[in-house]
C-alpha cells in the first residue's frame, strides 16, 4: 500500500477563497460534488482534545505557517504546536520531527499517544514515511533506516547528493545528482540501479514507485529532459517507455502514480502530463502556474492538484486522464491539500476545512 505523506506548500482571505471555490468555480458537473463537513480556525482558542487524541486513528497531519499538529477525522483538533523560524519539520499521520538546521539530537514523536524516539548525534536529517524513519546524511549522499530504539538498522552510501526519494511497496527509490537511480529493499539491499543518460547534464529531477513496486517513473536530465518508465521484469527493471520533454527544470519535479497505477502524472513546462501506461499515450492538462501538490482518492479516477505562484493559487480537480471538473483560483500565502479516505482537506493560512467527495 502506498505510504502517506503530507504535502506542504508556501503560498488569506481563505473564507472568500472557499466561497469562490464552491460557488463560482466552473464547471461543476452533477457527477461530482463536495460537501463541507467541518472547518477549524487555528487563530481561535480551541484546545486539543486529549481524550479523542488517545483513541483516534487515521489522523490528519498539518503544517502551515509556523504551526503544526493533528486533527481527528471528525474535525477535532488533537494537537497544535509551533516551530521557530529557523527550525525544520517532517510530519506524517503517525510521527513528526522538528529539528534545528544542524541538530545535535533528533527527536521523533508519535502523533498519539505521546511517545518519543531519540537519535543522538544524527549527522543528518529525517525523511519520514508513515511510521518509518530514514536519516539522510549531512552531505546528502547516504540514507539510513532507524529503528524504534533510535539505532541504525543499516546505512547505504550513494555516489552523489540525493535529489529524489520515494518509499513504497517495501522498497526505497533514490535518485541522485549524477543521474543514477538506486532501488533498495527495506533491509538495505541493492535491488536495482540504472543511469538513464541521454541528456547533456545527468540529474534525477523526480522519481516515483508504483504502489505494487512493478513500475518506476523518472524525470531525468537537463538539456534535454526526459520521462522514463521502467517495468519490472523478473529480477530487474526494463525501459517500457521514454520520451523527451519540453521542460528543462533545474529543481525537483513532482511525479506520481495515480488510479491504481494506471497513469503517471507529472509536471510539464506549462501543463500537467498524464501518461496512460497501458495505451502508452500522453495527455496534457494546461496549467497557469507551477504544480505544487498532487493528491488522490483510492479506487477513484479523481486527482486533486494545487498550483500556484506567490499569492495566487488554484485548486484543480481532474477526472483522469484529462478532464477538468473544477478550476478554482484563490489568494493564499500558505496552503496545502491532503486526502483522507473520501475526503479532501484544504488548508490556507489559519483555516483548515474538510469536504466529503461524492460522485
Amino acid at each position: 500500500m502506498a505510504k502517506k505523506k503530507i504535502f506542504i506548500w508556501l503560498g488569506s482571505a481563505f473564507a472568500v477563497s472557499l466561497a469562490y471555490l464552491f460557488i463560482a468555480a466552473k464547471p461543476i458537473t452533477s457527477e461530482f460534488t463536495l460537501q463541507k463537513e467541518w472547518s477549524i480556525n487555528l487563530d481561535e482558542k480551541n484546545p486539543p482534545n486529549d481524550e479523542v487524541a488517545a483513541n483516534s486513528d487515521n489522523l490528519i497531519p498539518f503544517f502551515i505557517g509556523n504551526r503544526y499538529g493533528y486533527i481527528a477525522p471528525n474535525g477535532t483538533l488533537m494537537a497544535k504546536k509551533s516551530i521557530q523560524n529557523n527550525q525544520l519539520i517532517s510530519i506524517t499521520p503517525k510521527i513528526v520531527s522538528v529539528w534545528n538546521p544542524i541538530p545535535d539530537t533528533l527527536t521523533i514523536e508519535s502523533a498519539v499517544p505521546d511517545q518519543t524516539i531519540t537519535i543522538k548525534d544524527p549527522m543528518g536529517y529525517p525523511y519520514l514515511v508513515d511510521d518509518r524513519i530514514f536519516l539522510i546524511g549531512k552531505d546528502q549522499d547516504s540514507v539510513a533506516l532507524i529503528n524504534n530504539g533510535g539505532n541504525t538498522e543499516w546505512s547505504y552510501a550513494v555516489g552523489s547528493p540525493i535529489t529524489a526519494l520515494d518509499c513504497r511497496a517495501d522498497r526505497l527509490l533514490i535518485g541522485t545528482l549524477d543521474g543514477t537511480i538506486y532501488l533498495l529493499s527495506l533491509k538495505g539491499e541493492l535491488l536495482f540501479t540504472f543511469q538513464p543518460g541521454g541528456s547533456r547534464l545527468s540529474v534525477i529531477a523526480g522519481g516515483a514507485l508504483s504502489s505494487d513496486g512493478n513500475y518506476i517513473a523518472v524525470i531525468s536530465g537537463i538539456d534535454r529532459q526526459r520521462f522514463i518508465l521502467l517495468e519490472k521484469a523478473s529480477q530487474t527493471y526494463k525501459v517500457l517507455h521514454h520520451q523527451f520533454l519540453d521542460s528543462d527544470f533545474r529543481r525537483p519535479v513532482l511525479v506520481q502514480f495515480v488510479q491504481n497505477n494506471q497513469y503517471v502524472l507529472f509536471e510539464g513546462k506549462t501543463n500537467a502530463l498524464v501518461f496512460d501506461i497501458h495505451k502508452r499515450k500522453i495527455h496534457e492538462v494546461p496549467l497557469n502556474a507551477p504544480l505544487l501538490a498532487i493528491e488522490t482518492i483510492a479506487q477513484s479516477n479523481l486527482v486533486f492538484m494545487l498550483t500556484g505562484k506567490d499569492l495566487q493559487k488554484q485548486l484543480i480537480v481532474l477526472r483522469l486522464p484529462d478532464r477538468k471538473l473544477i478550476t478554482a483560483p484563490f489568494v493564499s500565502r500558505e496552503s496545502f491539500i491532503y486526502t483522507a479516505g473520501n475526503h479532501i482537506i484544504l488548508g490556507s493560512d489559519s483555516v483548515i476545512a474538510s469536504y466529503l467527495v461524492e460522485k
